[in-house]
């Protein structure tokens, strides 16, 4: 713990946590960093950073010596044990926890119960009697699944949901071909999907156009559902709230096995759980052999069940009590935790776009705001302001209060105070953009070097003779282009053209 040294510690080898690791690794030249997807991983070089096996089971910032002394558990051993690190980032990701309810009579049910968030692969699922509690994207998933081999399944579903084809494209060889040799080729693709699901953003919002793409997007969805459904669930399989005040779901094949005999649904909640089976709210009484619970996930509850404690003695999750639910500085910054970043944090999720850009983004967002000033050595610590905080925070949910969120259905995205703690409240790029250029106003710095410069340039020539590197590469594979066609054989270019692309996507991969 004596170092100067900046250090990180990232808990999560999900994407977030991957992505920073890669930034840090090949952007910054930063190796003093440990990761608690496996061809990634291995493609950049970042299996010597990542611990698996472990879990952390909490935090505390150290005031005295600018540092996090992080806990952890070995699950393999059991031991417990420190370590500390100047820099703490969690990238557990949101969609983790399960949101556990308690029925009433659950413990007098004498058979399993499994959450999806939990599955149980030692159950046997085959020729048995399920019932499936809720109706999310969980449940249209292993609703299914189940009906596969199961003799009978039975779900309960409170509410509606807006269903929709899924757009799966299947790439034909001249694709795969593409993305293979053409190294921009894959990223022009992941633009064009990008811009589409950024139009597609605007039945969220409360604009003339974004109403009129709404009222098209939930009669496309109303006819597909009635087309795939029996028409005796026609009543209460279509929502009547607006599209976007739930979650979409991007069917997997679960309005089509309702026509199954061996699958039914019905359009009530739970009364009590009983020895056998389960008692409705109609009061009907069904008896299973297996329950799955499909209730989601604990969304709002950011980092739990993680203590994580900063310079108040208290923990983040404490601190939101008080603020009456989950809030972060462009969800990544929580005063009193310096030198902490959250990716994929509260109201980041974008509306209709992907949830790893929103973590790509994060991860830029972090690496320029806190560790190159930290790596820099023009500050020890990184703070954000409290007023800050509170600024975006409450900007935030007057926007949100104009969107098809605040709309009157029950959703994830609400915590037990009544805040939208989730969702970003315009379109991905607008997320990107307002990260882009940070707001130095909104932090404040302590401790630092005034040779800050000279760590400054250092860093700048570490990260550039990398770039040299990759260039050369390239003019050794260009020499050997070269040299084979001086052969005149016209299946050596071929084979070095071949080569020269391969080196090229790769230094490509690494430079972009």
């Amino acid at each position: 713990m004596a170092s100067d040294s900046p250090s990180a510690i990232i808990i999560g080898a999900g994407p977030g946590g991957i992505a920073l690791a890669y930034r840090l690794r090949h952007e910054l030249g930063f190796d003093d960093f440990v990761v608690n997807i496996e061809d990634t991983v291995d493609k950049f070089d970042l299996r010597r950073h990542v611990i698996t096996s472990v879990e952390c089971t909490g935090a505390e910032w150290l005031a005295e010596d600018n540092k996090w002394a992080v806990r952890f558990h070995d699950l393999q051993t059991g031991l417990d044990f420190v370590r500390y690190a100047s820099i703490l980032v969690s990238a557990v990701g949101a969609i983790s926890l399960p949101r556990e309810i308690k029925f009433k009579g659950m413990e007098r049910f004498k058979g399993p119960i499994v959450h999806t968030a939990r599955w149980d692969h030692s159950v046997d699922y085959a020729g048995k009697r399920i019932a499936v509690i809720g109706n999310g994207c969980s449940a249209a998933q292993v609703v299914p699944a189940l009906a596969e081999k199961a003799a009978f399944v039975q779900q309960y579903a409170r509410s509606a949901q807006w269903y929709h084809p899924r757009p799966n494209h299947v790439f034909t060889r001249a694709e795969k071909f593409a993305f293979r040799w053409l190294p921009l080729w894959q990223r022009w693709l992941r633009l064009q999907i990008f811009m589409k699901a950024e139009n597609e953003s605007d039945t969220y919002f409360p604009t003339p156009d974004g109403v009129r793409a709404r009222l098209e997007a939930e009669k496309e969805s109303r006819e597909y559902i009635q087309s795939m459904t029996p028409e005796k669930y026609w009543p209460f399989i279509v929502p009547n709230f607006p599209l976007g005040c739930k979650r979409r779901i991007f069917d997997p094949g679960y309005l089509g096995s309702l026509h199954k005999s061996t699958v039914v649904l019905r359009n009530e909640g739970i009364q009590e759980f009983t020895e056998k089976g389960i008692i409705g709210a109609s009061g009907k009484e069904d008896q299973f052999d297996i329950i799955v619970l499909a209730t989601g996930f604990q969304v709002s509850q950011f980092l739990a069940p993680m203590e994580i404690k900063g310079k108040r003695g208290i923990s983040l999750n404490q601190q939101w009590e008080e603020s009456r639910g989950a809030q972060a500085y462009f969800g990544t910054y929580v005063h009193n935790f310096p030198n902490m970043a959250i990716i994929f944090g509260p109201n980041t999720f974008p509306a209709n776009n992907s949830a790893l850009f929103a973590c790509e983004t994060q991860v830029v967002y972090a690496v320029k705001s806190l560790f190159i000033p930290i790596l820099d050595r023009r500050t020890r610590t990184v703070e954000v302001k409290h007023s800050a905080e509170e600024k975006h925070t409450n900007n935030i949910h007057s926007q949100l209060q104009r969107t098809v969120f605040a709309g009157d259905c029950s959703n994830w995205y609400i915590g037990k105070y009544g805040r939208n703690a989730a969702s970003w409240p315009a379109k991905a790029a607008r997320f990107w953009l307002a990260t882009y250029f940070p707001d130095w106003s909104a932090f404040s710095w302590s401790g630092g070097s005034v040779l800050w410069p000279v760590y400054a340039v250092r860093r700048w020539v570490a990260v550039h003779v990398r770039l040299w590197k990759g260039l050369v590469a390239v003019g050794v594979v260009y020499a050997g282009i070269v040299r084979r066609d001086s052969g005149g054989t016209v299946g050596g270019l071929l084979d070095a053209v071949k080569v020269g692309f391969a080196g090229l996507r790769e230094k490509v991969a690494l430079l972009f």
